[in-house]
């Protein structure tokens, strides 16, 4: 319910044209419940379904602390890697916690100006295609 109505808060302020302002470490809680129930809302969200690869990785990572996460996209689906051993990843978007937070709740595009991608663009237009709840 926290998250919930962060985002419809968060909705209210972007609708007035303002900038949502979100505490790092909230911001930051919120993209890791994002990430770990994200393969469970298939029932509500159907094309996360779609959300598999041949062996993918996205990283999202924190410009404002050194938070990162790794989502690896596998045959039979994706999951959050919870101990990724490389630093590299196929595409990754940094941003600061509350930025990447409105973009994985698919309020900011992952092209806006506030965040930074690199890597694999269609991986990652695959992604945000397929993730939206």
């Amino acid at each position: 319910m926290l998250f919930e109505k962060l985002l419809h808060r968060a909705d209210a302020e972007l609708a007035l044209g303002c900038r949502p302002a979100v505490d790092r470490p909230l911001a930051a809680d919120g993209i890791d419940e994002f990430l770990v129930n994200l393969s469970f809302a298939t029932s509500f969200a159907p094309k996360v379904a779609n959300l598999r690869g041949p062996d993918k990785t996205i990283r999202f990572r924190t410009t404002d602390r050194d938070d990162a996460w790794l989502v690896r996209l596998r045959p039979d689906g994706f999951g959050l890697d919870t101990s990724p051993a490389a630093d590299t990843a196929d595409a990754t978007v940094r941003g600061t916690a509350a930025d990447l937070l409105l973009l994985v709740y698919g309020r900011l595009s992952y092209e806006a100006e506030a965040l930074a991608h690199e890597g694999d663009e269609h991986l990652l237009g695959h992604w945000f295609a397929n993730s939206a709840i």
